[in-house]
């Protein structure tokens, strides 16, 4: 088996897109299969709001491990169509990344990796799609946010315990902003990819997060 498709169907709210979103994702797959290696993944889309992200028209994704992909969707969104059609092959491929990853040597769930895999994963799916613009999750910093909490984030590289939905989601408790460990990691990433022109999200899906340079 190499990805399966789940869509569930209770909400009926997915039914009219069934379709649609499994030939997507037959699409991202063949995509993704020619830069790595993608089999035994479930890939599940249900209808889940609270999930998404607003501003990609309410799609969001989440991978807790090797062999599965959760696709959270708002068929009530506004722009969902458009989303389909623009955002989905995004998201898959940024998951697929994931999923690949998972199944490295890399266990660590340090903030440092968590940051790095989240650059890698965005880079990829630039890669797969042929994307010249950024996710809004990438560009979310200034630089001067973007130098200071670079700074910040080092004094927690290497913890297990961090704060792993206020250095990717916000709290205005520990003043990180929205979106600010995506941020970080996209530019760690690029940085490398701007070194080193050979390599690429998909090459690097093995590599260890301590190799990348942590300075802007």
């Amino acid at each position: 088996m190499s990805v399966h498709i789940s869509i569930l169907s209770s909400s009926k709210g997915l039914k009219p897109y069934a379709l649609q979103l499994s030939a997507i994702t037959k699409s991202v797959e063949a995509a993704v299969r020619k830069l790595l290696p993608v089999k035994d993944i479930d890939v599940v889309f249900y209808d889940n709001p609270e999930g998404t992200i607003e501003e990609v028209g309410g799609i969001g994704g989440f991978t807790p491990s090797a062999n599965t992909v959760f696709i959270s969707l708002n068929p009530r969104h506004k722009h969902f169509k458009r989303a389909l059609k623009e955002e989905l092959a995004y998201t898959l491929a940024h998951e697929f990344h994931h999923a690949i990853r998972f199944r490295t040597p890399i266990k660590k769930e340090t903030l440092l990796e968590a940051i790095i895999s989240e650059g890698l994963a965005d880079h990829f799916a630039l890669e797969v799609t042929g994307r010249k613009k950024p996710a809004p999750w990438c560009i979310a910093l200034t630089r001067d946010q973007k130098e200071a909490l670079l700074k910040r984030a080092s004094k927690e590289w290497n913890e297990e315990g961090y704060d792993h939905h206020a250095w990717f989601y916000g709290s205005a408790l520990k003043k990180l902003p929205r979106w600010t460990g995506y941020a970080l990691g996209y530019d760690l990433v690029e940085k490398y990819l701007a070194v080193h022109p050979r390599a690429s999200a998909s090459t690097l899906v093995a590599d260890d997060a301590s190799q990348f340079p942590l300075v802007f």
